[in-house]
């Protein structure tokens, strides 16, 4: 009966246009609001007396824009009543154990695909943040903060929460994890250039896909937002210690 349930769902064309529409819709009030809300933080940085091309300027860019990420999430949420699609709460013992295997799993995971990709002689995308602080690492240790309060949870609120929980609904958990996946991986083409931009977006999706089986094990949006942020904390360490010299990668 619930398999009947499901396929006649399938045949309404509502269920589709919630999945594939909210996802273009939220993904559209990103773009949109991170657009404004850098607008709206440059003045700031002015009147501040912070150079928008210094790192400390740079690394507040970055936080305005996922700033925008929150209020689109949290907007859309409100506006279509589904705030109930995004469990938060406080981690329970058994939050922390997907967390710990998470953060060590996936962290773990980039290491192999790199390490196999540099053995088939692919070389990755030059990454457009590592570019921009070639010339002033200590932008990498000011992202630190940025990425842990910021980019992890309103990335996964966003692509974790909303897109693979509005295409869990219509098609099931595995489709829900590889559709957010791919949406995911699509959106940071724009973070990478150079040849090896496929193997870089693969990885991406890749890496993906490991959040999305954390958030589903979980079902606690805490969880991915906290690994999310310290693998981003792991690489931002890693690039400031090989720019300044203090290990060679």
């Amino acid at each position: 009966m619930a398999s009947d349930a499901h396929s006649s769902s399938l045949d309404d064309p509502r269920t589709h246009i919630r999945a594939f529409g909210g996802t273009f819709v939220v993904v559209a009030l990103v773009v949109l609001l991170a657009t404004v809300t850098v607008s709206i933080g440059y003045p700031l940085l002015d009147a501040a007396g912070i150079s928008r091309d210094s790192a400390l300027g740079l690394a507040l860019r970055s936080a305005f824009q996922f700033v925008g990420f929150g209020i689109a999430g949290a907007g859309f949420l409100l506006v279509t009543d589904q705030t109930d699609l995004v469990p938060v709460r406080k981690p329970t013992r058994r939050d922390l154990k997907w967390l710990v295997g998470g953060f060590v799993g996936l962290l773990s995971l980039f290491v192999a695909l790199s390490g196999a990709l540099s053995a088939l002689g692919i070389q990755g995308a030059d990454s457009a943040i590592v570019a921009q602080g070639s010339d002033k690492p200590i932008y990498f240790l000011y992202l630190v903060p940025v990425t842990i309060l910021l980019v992890g949870p309103t990335e996964e609120l966003i692509f974790r929460g909303i897109v693979q929980g509005l295409f869990r609904g219509a098609y099931g958990t595995r489709f829900g994890i590889a559709a957010a996946s791919a949406v995911f991986a699509a959106v940071h083409v724009t973070s990478y250039s150079g040849e090896g931009l496929l193997a870089t977006l693969a990885t991406v999706l890749v890496l993906g896909g490991v959040l999305g089986v954390v958030y589903e094990k979980s079902r606690n949006l805490v969880v991915p937002a906290v690994v999310h942020g310290l693998f981003n904390t792991v690489q931002f360490v890693a690039v400031y210690a090989s720019t300044t010299g203090l290990v060679s990668i």
